[in-house]
């Protein structure tokens, strides 16, 4: 139970899950003004041509069951334009880390070239030590 808390308080400071909390939050900010952009400026427009007064009224009368098509309608342009501006900023992010040259291929390969210096440092002290313990013992 210990290793679980400590894992999980290593998890929630870790820079990683603020970043994603920030993001969340201004996921729900954007969710929130892609939906008054459509509600209150798309649809209307989309009314004007389709002769409804709203487009949220649009409604399908199917025996006593209402299908509210419009508000569908409106929801599903809210998803495309969120999933639009998602995918715009992914790319323009992708665009930077490409431009600074550095990947996550490239820190594997420094942990591996770091891990390779490090072993051929821990060889080289075992080759001393056995060197020190040889000449120590043949000087008793």
């Amino acid at each position: 139970m210990k290793s679980f808390i400590k894992e999980f308080r290593e998890f929630i400071t870790d820079g990683n899950i603020i970043d994603m909390a920030i993001a969340f939050i201004m996921g729900g900010a954007l969710q929130v003004l892609l939906k008054a952009l459509v509600d209150d400026i798309f649809m209307p427009i989309i009314g004007i041509f389709t002769g409804a007064v709203s487009f949220a009224d649009i409604v399908w009368q199917v025996g006593p069951a209402q299908i509210k098509i419009g508000s569908f309608i409106s929801a599903a342009i809210t998803f495309v334009l969120t999933g639009l501006i998602i995918f715009i900023m992914v790319k323009a992010m992708n665009k930077a880390r490409a431009l600074t040259g550095k990947t996550d291929d490239d820190d594997e390969a420094d942990d591996e070239t770091e891990l390779a210096v490090l072993q051929a440092i821990r060889d080289e002290l075992a080759e001393q030590n056995k060197i020190n313990t040889h000449a120590k013992s043949n000087q008793s």
